[in-house]
């Protein structure tokens, strides 16, 4: 039997080469438009606090290459960004909004109904806002019986008593007890009519104040009966940060508890710092406290998607990988993972695992108290 020839040989395995190149290419030109297509620009304002989180180069890696996604992120605050008109929110070209505040969510839903055919809301990150302390604050409070320790933990349990007895009646942290702080007594925060985590404090209080238990949003009817005392208590603070990221800041590097003995902000702000710090962390708990009102407020991050584009980002923003790096680098608890949050990722701060919280109230109260918060006159 005659063998083929070499030249025959070469030929043969030639065109089978050829064959396996040319199906590996067809293949990859198959893929070429899912994979190679340039990412879609989302322009998205939202709340400062997340402005880290969406610089972060791994967040703009992964949604490049995992979801061919160009993110440009524009801080403004909450209220601000959805009592924008339909028409400024078109011409700016806006693809999607991300609020710090589901009830800014309710207050653009009901001034934009029907406005936008793709719209979408859903609600991935979340922090429940507290009030930072210093020791010297947080000791006199707890003699007090106000704030209650619990293991490393401490809680506002009685922060009725705090704004009525204290706050309102101008009460002084001398009268207390408090070694070396001086003034009244207030929970200060940034502006509520500017910055969601002042507002967001500006809704638990006014829980507190016109509810019986704190647990319950108020009627509309029962708000209105409290916003004397809520103008009241946003007097008391005196000049307040635009900002919830600079005001938190401020409050830290211009002395802490003795700049403000109480300062209302998020949960997130002090885990981001603290990793921000890296070794030099201790030195920075050791001057700060947080105190869980009981109940406090969750400030949720929705993302309001008014386009198909936007819609891709939401469902990108559940990555796994995603969510992770926003809780263990910047602090945000996950709204999309149950048990995705471990405390213990950061020990010495202090953080509960789990809160009581109370509902934020409804649209048409919300919008009763920010304009109260903005307009005194309106307070009546």
């Amino acid at each position: 039997m005659r063998l083929p020839s070499t030249r025959f040989l070469i030929g043969l395995v030639t065109v089978i080469a050829v064959c396996v190149v040319a199906a590996l290419l067809w293949k990859r030109s198959g893929d070429t438009p899912a994979t190679a297509a340039p990412p879609t620009t989302v322009t998205c304002l939202g709340g400062s606090e997340k402005s880290e989180l969406m610089a972060d180069a791994e967040v703009q890696r992964i949604l490049r290459d995992d979801y061919r996604l160009d993110v440009t992120f524009q801080p403004l605050g909450s209220y601000d960004q959805v009592q924008l008109s339909t028409d400024e929110i078109k011409a700016r070209k806006l693809d999607c909004l991300w609020p710090s505040s589901a009830s800014a969510q309710s207050v653009f839903e009901a001034q934009h109904a029907g406005a936008f055919p793709d719209y979408r809301a859903e609600n991935l990150l979340q922090s429940p806002e507290v009030i930072y302390a210093g020791p010297r604050g947080t000791d006199a409070l707890l003699r007090k019986g106000i704030v209650q320790r619990r293991g490393d933990r401490y809680f506002v349990v009685d922060m009725k008593g705090l704004l009525l007895d204290h706050v309102v009646k101008h009460g002084t942290w001398e009268a207390i007890g408090a070694t070396d702080l001086r003034g009244p007594i207030t929970v200060a925060s940034t502006d509520p009519a500017k910055s969601n985590s002042g507002f967001t404090l500006a809704q638990l209080q006014l829980n507190i104040v016109a509810t019986a238990d704190g647990f319950s949003a108020p009627s509309l009817a029962q708000a209105r009966r409290a916003l004397p005392t809520m103008r009241a208590l946003h007097d008391a603070q005196g000049l307040q940060s635009r900002s919830s990221d600079s005001g938190f800041r401020e409050w830290l590097t211009q002395g802490g508890e003795f700049k403000a003995p109480l300062y209302a902000g998020y949960e997130n702000q002090i885990i981001q710092q603290v990793v921000q710090s890296g070794d030099n962390s201790a030195g920075l708990l050791k001057n700060v406290r947080v105190l869980y009102p009981d109940p406090t407020i969750y400030s949720d991050h929705p993302v309001l998607a008014l386009d198909k584009a936007a819609g891709r980002f939401v469902d990108a923003l559940k990555d796994p990988k995603i969510q992770a790096i926003a809780w263990k680098r910047y602090g945000f608890r996950s709204a999309v993972q149950v048990g995705a949050n471990d405390i213990a990722d950061f020990p010495g701060v202090g953080l509960a695992d789990q809160v009581r919280a109370a509902p934020a109230p409804a649209a048409d109260v919300t919008l009763a108290l920010l304009s109260c918060m903005k307009d005194a006159t309106t307070c009546k």
